[in-house]
């Protein structure tokens, strides 16, 4: 049985972000889905290194309860879910410390003498939501297309998940049918997660 791990990252509860994680939990739920969200926000994530931390970080350990309780939750998982805005082309800086401070060296992966070898294969996919006023084309071909060559394409990929997807809900602010298609979307991806 699938077991789908929600990452979420917005600070505002009447964002479209909100609204996106709230489908995807209908649809995790009408499929009987076992499922987690971590809300980074909610939590109180701080995604900072402290000096103390760092010097863990050679060994693969951690000072911070939340760090743990994520592994914890991120072992159990075959499937990771991410759901956030684009904020300057790219996902916020609180998607990018939870990946630095929490996918720890030993735990998520190890060094090799031929580069990175990720140690989370048994997640079978990563789907990335994002939420944003720019249309998509402007974002994959004016701005960089970070989320999948970054995030996705290097990060993601050196974790060892093999699949991976970025889903932009563009042009959010155009118009309430764009949004419930957006909405629609995303309750079908989510549950084909389910299988």
């Amino acid at each position: 049985m699938e077991n789908i791990l929600v990452i979420y990252a917005h600070p505002y509860p009447q964002s479209f972000a909100h609204a996106v994680l709230d489908e995807a939990v209908r649809a995790l739920e009408e499929k009987h889905a076992e499922y987690n969200v971590i809300d980074l926000y909610a939590d109180g994530f701080d995604p900072r290194y402290s000096a103390e931390e760092l010097a863990l970080f050679s060994q693969g350990q951690t000072l911070d309860p939340l760090v743990t309780r994520y592994q914890g939750l991120i072992d159990k998982a075959t499937a990771l879910v991410f759901i956030s805005p684009i904020w300057w082309s790219d996902v916020p800086s609180i998607i990018k410390g939870f990946v630095e401070k929490v996918m720890k060296q030993k735990w998520a992966y190890e060094s090799t003498g031929r580069g990175v070898k990720g140690k989370l294969g048994h997640i079978r996919r990563v789907k990335v939501f994002t939420t944003s006023t720019s249309p998509t084309f402007y974002l994959r071909l004016f701005c960089g297309n970070a989320v999948n060559k970054v995030f996705l394409g290097a990060s993601m990929k050196q974790l060892g998940i093999a699949k991976r997807d970025w889903v932009n809900l563009g042009q959010v602010a155009a118009s309430a049918d764009r949004r419930r298609e957006h909405l629609q979307r995303v309750h079908r991806d989510v549950a084909a997660l389910c299988g």
